[in-house]
């Protein structure tokens, strides 16, 4: 029974290579089409502005957007692979020393397969840097867990202290900052910079049309910002309730309701959609779930694993 838990606990690493092998399969095309139309519809259900917006404006902000956007599904994409790949390998490698080198040095191999392949594609590359990307993402998954670590030794040793909810409050004063302080992204230098690398039409424009399509652009980013700040408010606050309550359903129910409650406030004063910030909450909240449960997992839910180990 035992021989079969280890091979199962396979499977859902495989799976999710599996679709990650399947849009690297997509044509530079297909891809492109794929990636662009999930954004627009993203970004016309977070941003007002963007539904409101003229077609140029919006063209704009989707290539804009669309290069962050790619980036970010690889570096998801291989965040969810190496947490599972090291749940895999829990029952079989007793050392947390070897656990993480292990399904690092697994992740990177995949990585490179996958960009392998991705060269016998039409359209598509295999590219150094996107292996790199996908790594970051990786270290990110390990970085998280590994604090939640240092978390469940805090509670094993019965330290808990108010201080445990600073992670979640630091996050709720970046989500209200984006929410409600008037910044205009227009005047900062990396904006500009960003759609004039992005944006292909925004060189052939002269200067009063670049100024006008920066000021349109900027409450896009804006209200696009926020809903990803209120997915990272879902992940600390799963972090902050592990810190500083001791008994798991109870820390996980406290997280939900408070990053919800966190994230409503600068919604509601600014006129924001509020379903989108809450399905980001929960997103983030089920991410922090995830890396707290192989976490916990990873202290002694396998306290039989690899037995035969030396």
């Amino acid at each position: 029974m035992k021989h079969i838990l280890k091979l199962l606990l396979w499977l859902p690493a495989l799976l999710w290579y599996r679709v990650i092998w399947g849009f690297s399969a997509q044509t530079a095309a297909v891809s492109g089409d794929l990636s662009d139309r999930l954004l627009w519809r993203l970004m016309a259900l977070v941003s007002p502005a963007f539904a409101g917006a003229d077609a140029v404006t919006q063209n704009a902000a989707v290539e804009l957007l669309s290069f962050f956007e790619r980036k970010a599904a690889h570096m998801f994409l291989y965040f969810v692979l190496i947490l599972l790949l090291w749940l895999a390998l829990l029952p079989l490698i007793r050392s947390k020393r070897h656990q993480i080198p292990l399904a690092a040095v697994l992740c990177a191999v995949l990585a490179g397969l996958d960009e392998y392949h991705q060269t016998f594609i039409p359209g598509r590359s295999g590219e150094l840097r996107d292996v790199c990307v996908d790594l970051a993402g990786a270290a990110v998954a390990v970085a998280l867990v590994t604090l939640l670590l240092w978390a469940a030794r805090w509670r094993k040793d019965d330290r808990r202290s108010s201080a445990g909810w600073l992670p979640l409050a630091l996050c709720a004063l970046l989500t209200a900052i984006i929410a409600v302080v008037p910044v205009s992204f227009s005047e900062l230098p990396a904006f500009v910079w960003a759609v004039e690398r992005f944006v292909p039409e925004f060189p052939a424009l002269d200067g009063a049309a670049q100024s006008a399509l920066l000021a349109a652009l900027s409450p896009i980013l804006r209200e696009t910002l926020f809903p990803a700040a209120c997915g990272l408010l879902g992940a600390c606050g799963v972090l902050s309730a592990a810190l500083a309550i001791r008994k798991p359903l109870s820390a996980a129910g406290a997280a939900l309701g408070l990053s919800l409650a966190l994230s409503s406030l600068p919604a509601l004063l600014w006129q924001l959609p509020l379903p989108p910030a809450a399905i980001l909450v929960a997103v983030g909240w089920a991410v922090g779930i995830l890396l707290w449960l192989i976490s916990l997992a990873s202290t002694g839910i396998f306290p039989n694993a690899a037995s035969s180990s030396p």
